[in-house]
C-alpha cells in the first residue's frame, strides 16, 4: 500500500493558493497604505496653503488672488474626500483579501491533515502486515520444531 497522491496533489493546491492570496493581501496593503500616504500628503501641503493663506489676509491681496486660494482649497478638500472613498475602498479590498486568506490557510490545513492521516493509515498498515509476516513465520517455526520433535520422538 502506498499513500495516495491526490491528498499531496491537493495540498500543493492549497499551498498555492495560500501564496496567491498572501501575494493579494500584500498589493493590498500596499495600495492602502499609499492612499493614506497621499492623503498625509494632501493634509500637510493644505494646512500649509491654508497658513499661506491667512498670512497673505494679514496683508492686502486682490481679489482676485483671494478667489484663487479659496478655489485651490475647495479643490484640495474634493481630492481630500476622494482619498477618503478610495481608502475605504481599499480597506474592504484588504478585508476581502485577508478573509480569502483565512479561508485558503484553513483548506491548506485540512489538506496537510489529510496527507498527514493518509501516511499514517499506510504506516499502520504496513505495520500490521509486517506483524502477521512475523506471526506466521514465528507459527512456521514453531510448527516445524514440534514436528521435527515428534518426529524424533
Amino acid at each position: 500500500m502506498k499513500p495516495r497522491e491526490c491528498w499531496t496533489v491537493l495540498a500543493t493546491k492549497a499551498e498555492d493558493l495560500v501564496a496567491l492570496n498572501q501575494q493579494k493581501v500584500k498589493a493590498a496593503r500596499e495600495n492602502l497604505e499609499k492612499l493614506q500616504a497621499s492623503k498625509d500628503r494632501l493634509l500637510t501641503m493644505s494646512n500649509e496653503y491654508s497658513e499661506k493663506i491667512r498670512e497673505k489676509e494679514l496683508t492686502t491681496q486682490s481679489l482676485i488672488e483671494s478667489n484663487n486660494a479659496r478655489q485651490f482649497v475647495l479643490q484640495l478638500l474634493q481630492l481630500s474626500e476622494r482619498l477618503d472613498r478610495d481608502i475605504s475602498q481599499a480597506q474592504a479590498q484588504l478585508d476581502l483579501a485577508l478573509q480569502a486568506l483565512r479561508k485558503a490557510e484553513q483548506e491548506r490545513l485540512k489538506m496537510q491533515t489529510l496527507v498527514e492521516q493518509d501516511l499514517q493509515a499506510v504506516k499502520n498498515y504496513h505495520r500490521k502486515l509486517e506483524q502477521k509476516q512475523m506471526d506466521a513465520l514465528g507459527l512456521t517455526l514453531f510448527n516445524t520444531k514440534s514436528a521435527a520433535m515428534h518426529s524424533s520422538a
